[in-house]
C-alpha cells in the first residue's frame, strides 16, 4: 500500500460463536437459569410499568422528574427471599437480566426524545417462555481450554464444544496474548441447539485504508431481488453461486408446516414437527450466510472501493408483489458484514455507501443527464435523450454507485457501527445474541459462518 500510516491504540471486541454440548444436567440447570433469568426481567418490568400508572401517570409532569429518584425496584437480593429457588442459578446471570430491563428503558426514553440513532425503539415487552429462543449473559471469568475443547461456565462448569480448528489464522484474534475474554452469552435457538458466544477484546494497531486508483480497484453494487446485486462489471450475484435459499427450499419447507398446522397444538407430536420446521429454517439461513460470507470476503480481498446503495427495503417490500425475494436475499445482513471486513486490519477496503436519495438508476452515467421516466420501475433499458447512450437500468445504476463511491473515498463514509459507538457491553451483547450479527460460529462441519 501506498500509504503506511499506522494507527496503535484502539480497542477492538470481537465475539466468537461456538456449538456447546451440554450434558443432561448441565442442560437442566440451563433450563432454570433461563427461566429465573426471564423472571427477573419481567418483574423489573412489571415493577416500572405499576410506578409510571400509580404515581408519575397521576401527578404534573413538572414533579415527573423528581418523583423517578424516589422509585425503589426489587434487587436481585430482594427477589431470591422472596423466590428462594433463584439461588440455585448464577448471580451474574441475574444481574445482567436487571441490566438487560435497565437498558431496553434507557433506549426506549433515547429514542421518544429523539437522541438514538437508528431505527425507532419501541416500549419493552415482557419475555415469553413459548418463544423458544432463550439466552443468559455471565459476566464472570470464563475457562476456556481449547485443547479440551471444554469451556468453565459458572455454576454449570465443564462444557464441551466443537471447533474446527485455527485454519488459516482465523482465530488469531482470540488465541494471541492480549486478547481479554469479557463475558459469555448462552444461547438456545428454537431447534434445540445450544450455543456459546464469547465477547474478547484487546488492542490492536492498523494501516490506514488507501486507495491507489484504477478502474478495476473500485465496483458498484446495485442491489437486484432475483439476482441479489448487478455490478458495475455487467455481472451479477448467480454468476458467483447465489441461490434464493427459501425458494430452493420452499417445497420441503411448505410440506413440514402444512405438518405441523395439522397437529393438536400443545401435542408431543407438534413439538416433534415444531423442531423439524425449526431446523429447517435454520438450515436455510446457515446456507444464506454461507454464501454471503463468501461473497463479502471475495469482495473485501479484490477491491480496495466498494459502492453500495442505502435502501429501505421494509417499505419497498410494502408496495412490492416481490417482497418473498425481498427478504430471501437478506441484503441488510450482506451490508453489515462487508462493512465490517472492509474495517478490519488485513482488508484494504472502504465500503461508500451513497445518500437513500442519490438516483442511481435515473441518471446516464456517461453525460450526468437525469432522466425522469426511468421512476417506472417496469422500464428495464432507456436511451438517453442527451447523449444517445444505450443503458441496462441495473448497470447503468451500478456504475453511478462505482462512481459514487471513487468520488467520496476517504471521506469516511462508512457506517459499520462499532463497538467503540455502543455505549455499554450489555447493548453489544442484545445485539450479538439477538442477530445478528458479530460472531464467528464455527460448527464442526469445517465450515466458518459469521453471524454479525
Amino acid at each position: 500500500m501506498s500509504n503506511k500510516l499506522v494507527i496503535c491504540g484502539e480497542t477492538q471486541h470481537r465475539a466468537l460463536k461456538l456449538r456447546i454440548y451440554p450434558s443432561t444436567e448441565q442442560k437442566v440447570l440451563i433450563e432454570k437459569t433461563f427461566g429465573c433469568v426471564r423472571q427477573i426481567y419481567n418483574n423489573r418490568l412489571f415493577e416500572r410499568n405499576q410506578f409510571y400508572e400509580t404515581v408519575i401517570k397521576p401527578a404534573k409532569p413538572e414533579e415527573h422528574k423528581a418523583l423517578w429518584k424516589t422509585a425503589h425496584f426489587s434487587s436481585e437480593k430482594e427477589m431470591k427471599q422472596k423466590f428462594p429457588y433463584l439461588v440455585e442459578v448464577s448471580s451474574q446471570a441475574l444481574c445482567s437480566a436487571t441490566m438487560f430491563a435497565e437498558a431496553a428503558y434507557k433506549n426506549f426514553f433515547a429514542s421518544v426524545k429523539g437522541t438514538r440513532a437508528g431505527s425507532q425503539v419501541g416500549k419493552p415487552k415482557f419475555k415469553s417462555k413459548k418463544s423458544h429462543d432463550f439466552s443468559y449473559r455471565e459476566c464472570m471469568n470464563v475457562g476456556l481450554n481449547w485443547n479440551e475443547r471444554k469451556i468453565k461456565v459458572p455454576k454449570l462448569g465443564e462444557v464441551k464444544f466443537r471447533h474446527s480448528g485455527n485454519k488459516k489464522g482465523k482465530l488469531d484474534f482470540f488465541l494471541r496474548d492480549g486478547a481479554d475474554l469479557k463475558s459469555i452469552t448462552i444461547r438456545k435457538n428454537p431447534a434445540g441447539e445450544y450455543y456459546a458466544v464469547l465477547l474478547f477484546e484487546r488492542e490492536y494497531c492498523h494501516k490506514a485504508k488507501s486507495y491507489e486508483g484504477g478502474e478495476n480497484q473500485a465496483i458498484g453494487l446495485d442491489f437486484s431481488p432475483a439476482d441479489f446485486y448487478i455490478d458495475s462489471d455487467g455481472s451479477s450475484g448467480k454468476d458467483y453461486g447465489y441461490v434464493a435459499q427459501k425458494q430452493a427450499n420452499l417445497k420441503k419447507l411448505t410440506k413440514l408446516q402444512r405438518r405441523l398446522m395439522r397437529k393438536q397444538i400443545g401435542s408431543n407430536n407438534r413439538e416433534k414437527v415444531r423442531v423439524k420446521v425449526a431446523r429447517m429454517e435454520h438450515y436455510i439461513a446457515e446456507c444464506r450466510n454461507d454464501w454471503i460470507e463468501k461473497e463479502t470476503k471475495r469482495l473485501v480481498s479484490n477491491y480496495q472501493v466498494i459502492g453500495i446503495e442505502d435502501l429501505n427495503l421494509k417499505g419497498m417490500m410494502k408496495f412490492s408483489r416481490n417482497a418473498k425475494n425481498y427478504g430471501d436475499a437478506s441484503w441488510g445482513n450482506f451490508v453489515n458484514k462487508l462493512l465490517w471486513k472492509s474495517s478490519l486490519n488485513e482488508n484494504n477496503c472502504q465500503v461508500i455507501k451513497a445518500d437513500r436519495f442519490f438516483a442511481s438508476s435515473q441518471i446516464c452515467h456517461c453525460c450526468g443527464f437525469k432522466n425522469l421516466i426511468t421512476k417506472n420501475l417496469s422500464i428495464r433499458s432507456w436511451v438517453c435523450p442527451e447523449c444517445g447512450t444505450e443503458h441496462v437500468r441495473d448497470i447503468n445504476a451500478a456504475i453511478n454507485l462505482k462512481q459514487n463511491a471513487i468520488k467520496n473515498v476517504g471521506q469516511g463514509v462508512s457506517e459499520f457501527r462499532s463497538v467503540e459507538g455502543v455505549e455499554d457491553l450489555a447493548s453489544l451483547a442484545l445485539a450479538i445474541v439477538g442477530a445478528s450479527d458479530e460472531t464467528e460460529n464455527l460448527t464442526g462441519d469445517g465450515q466458518n459462518v459469521l453471524t454479525l
